[in-house]
């Protein structure tokens, strides 16, 4: 049986024996050779040919950001970040999954490493399977200042409830920044992303958009224009009153937030008034959720497989038959102003 080869890039020798000793766990890898440092890495690219690599960001002489950028010019290849979590290291993390990166993880240690294992192993696995042809797009910024909200903001009555995950956060810099600040509705997003790095990203994604972008807290309640990101580590729930809480209950198909979750606790409040959107990402969460946001006569949106970076969860919500529109993600942002009018 051929093994996929994974070069390990990281400047702690400990990290790097525990995450070899985590890949070479499974029968489908094994860790072809290591590297210390950024320009390393770029030598060992050329030297060994992985199939897949493992980045760390913050390390010396070469950092990851410009490796990854080297290392992709290169070879067009699946890199995921293994980042600790800081907030300086989380905002590089979600930089690089700009530029390219198709997720990341948080570095495990020798206290989680069993905790750690099954996220790393599962989502190189992912990353084999990704589509990498727009891998390299570039993200348009809007400036602050260009944030325009209806003089009265009001409470939300419509939803756009959203489930994303490998490949999510580049595919939202698409989406988001496109929709009008001024909407009609607020947005709900569950984004699989380890603890600590949903708030960076929620702020990365707030520079870039009209919408007024935030991380969940208890007690919140969403008006027009609002566009909330689910902690992550927990899920997001929305009681009968629209209110958001969060509950620390077991993993929902293996991850917490679960988009399931919240979309099925949102019908509670929104009832048909709901818009689902199922982006990139393995496995099938999102699934029941527009299947029952369709019996409540709402509309739902999934991401093409010619679009998606992985087109597991995508594919497991068509297969509900309750899909009405299958787009690429450069036509999602239209198509949701237009129902928002139309619910």
């Amino acid at each position: 049986m051929k093994k996929f080869k994974v070069l390990v890039v990281d400047d702690s020798a400990l990290i790097r024996r525990i995450l070899k000793d985590i890949i070479n766990s499974d029968e489908e890898f094994t860790v072809v050779d290591e590297a210390s440092d950024g320009l390393e890495a770029i030598d060992k690219i050329k030297e060994v040919d992985p199939d897949i690599v493992t980045l760390d960001i913050e390390m010396p002489k070469v950092n990851g950001l410009i490796a990854l950028q080297h290392i992709l010019k290169i070879k067009n290849i699946p890199v995921l970040i293994v980042s600790s979590y800081t907030k300086t290291g989380s905002k590089i993390a979600l930089k690089a999954l700009e530029l390219g990166a198709i997720d990341v993880v948080e570095k495990p240690s020798s206290l989680d490493y069993k905790d750690k294992k099954n996220e790393i192993l599962t989502k190189l696995k992912a990353g084999l399977k990704a589509n990498l042809k727009d891998v390299g797009s570039e993200i348009v910024e809007i400036e602050k200042s260009k944030k325009v909200f209806k003089s009265e903001r009001i409470e939300a009555t419509k939803l756009v409830a959203i489930a994303s995950s490998t490949g999510g956060p580049k595919t939202l810099m698409d989406i988001i920044p496109k929709i009008k600040g001024n909407i009609d509705a607020a947005i709900a997003i569950v984004q699989h992303m380890p603890a600590g790095f949903t708030r960076s990203f929620a702020e990365r994604l707030d520079s870039l958009s009209q919408l007024n972008v935030f991380e969940s807290y208890d007690n919140c309640k969403l008006l027009n224009g609002d566009c909330v990101i689910a902690q992550g580590g927990k899920h997001m729930v929305f009681d009968e009153n629209g209110y958001i809480i969060h509950t620390d209950d077991p993993p929902y198909h293996s991850v917490r937030p679960s988009a399931d979750i919240m979309m099925i606790s949102a019908v509670k409040h929104f009832r048909n008034r709901i818009i689902g959107v199922v982006l990139t990402g393995m496995g099938k969460d999102g699934s029941e959720g527009v299947n029952i946001i369709k019996k409540m006569n709402g509309k739902n949106i999934a991401e093409s497989k010619e679009s998606a970076l992985i087109y597991g969860m995508p594919k497991a919500a068509e297969e509900t038959g309750a899909v009405d529109f299958v787009l690429d993600r450069k036509n999602i942002a239209e198509k949701i102003e237009e129902l928002v009018n139309e619910i």
